[in-house]
C-alpha cells in the first residue's frame, strides 16, 4: 500500500476518532448540566412544598396558639377609662348646714375587664377561609380604680365640713362604678376592644409556632 494512502486512512480514522471524543465530551457536558438543572429543580419543587404547606400550617397549631394567647390576655386586662359626675343634695341635719346645699363632683374611674379564656371561653377553630373565634362577653376584674377629679358645692354658706362632706359622697363611688362596669362590658365599643386584643393576642402566637409562613384572617363573634 502506499505511503499516501496509509497517511490518508491514518488522518481519517484519526480524525473520527476526534469528532467521537468530541461528541461524547460535549454529551457528558449536556448531561451534567440536564443533572445540574433536573436536580436544581428538584430542590426548588421541595422548598415551595415547604413554603406552601407553611400557608396551611398554621391550622395544625391552633390549640397552642389558643393557650398560650389565654395566657397573654390573663396577665393583661383591658382597660378602659371613663369619667362621670355625681350630684348629691346634702341632708342638713346630717352635715350641721343652716341652707340647702349641693354638691356636684366629677371623678374617673380605671375599669379593668377581662375575657373568659377557658376551652368554652375563648373558642377557636378553622373556618373555609381563616380563623373562627368565639368569645364570652367581658367581665369586670377586681375593683375599679377611682380618682376625682374635682367637685363644685352649691350653697348660700359655706359646710361647716366640707372634707367630710367630699368623702361621704366619695364613699359612694364604688357602688356606683361597678353598676357603670356592667354596662360597660356591654358596650358595643368595649367589646370590640376586647376582640381586637384577643385578635392581636391570638395572632402573636400564632406567629411564633414551628412552621408557620402565613396568617390567616381572624373572625370573632360573641356568644
Amino acid at each position: 500500500m502506499e505511503p499516501i494512502t496509509i497517511f490518508v486512512l491514518a488522518a481519517g480514522i484519526l480524525s473520527t476518532l476526534m469528532v467521537y471524543v468530541a461528541m461524547k465530551v460535549s454529551h457528558f457536558g449536556e448531561s451534567k448540566v440536564l443533572g445540574d438543572e433536573l436536580l436544581k429543580a428538584k430542590t426548588d419543587a421541595e422548598n415551595n412544598k415547604k413554603k406552601l404547606a407553611g400557608y396551611t400550617q398554621y391550622a395544625e397549631h391552633l390549640e397552642a396558639a389558643r393557650q398560650s394567647a389565654a395566657d397573654r390576655l390573663k396577665a393583661s386586662p383591658v382597660r378602659v377609662l371613663r369619667e362621670y359626675s355625681h350630684v348629691v343634695a346634702l341632708s342638713k341635719s346630717k352635715h350641721n348646714l343652716k341652707s340647702e346645699a349641693t354638691v356636684i363632683v366629677k371623678y374617673a374611674v380605671e375599669f379593668s375587664l377581662g375575657l373568659d379564656t377557658g376551652p368554652n371561653g375563648l373558642v377557636v377553630a378553622p373556618a373555609a377561609n381563616g380563623v373562627s373565634v368565639t368569645l364570652k362577653p367581658p367581665s369586670p376584674v377586681g375593683d375599679p380604680k377611682i380618682t376625682t377629679v374635682s367637685h363644685q358645692v352649691i350653697s348660700a354658706n359655706e359646710l361647716p365640713d366640707r372634707q367630710m362632706a367630699l368623702a361621704d359622697i366619695q364613699s359612694q363611688f364604688l357602688p356606683l362604678a361597678y353598676g357603670h362596669a356592667q354596662s360597660l362590658c356591654a358596650e358595643e365599643s368595649v367589646r370590640a376592644l376586647c376582640t381586637l386584643k384577643a385578635e392581636i393576642a391570638l395572632r402573636d402566637a400564632l406567629a411564633q409556632q414551628a412552621g408557620v409562613r402565613h396568617l390567616p384572617a381572624f373572625f370573632c363573634s360573641y356568644k
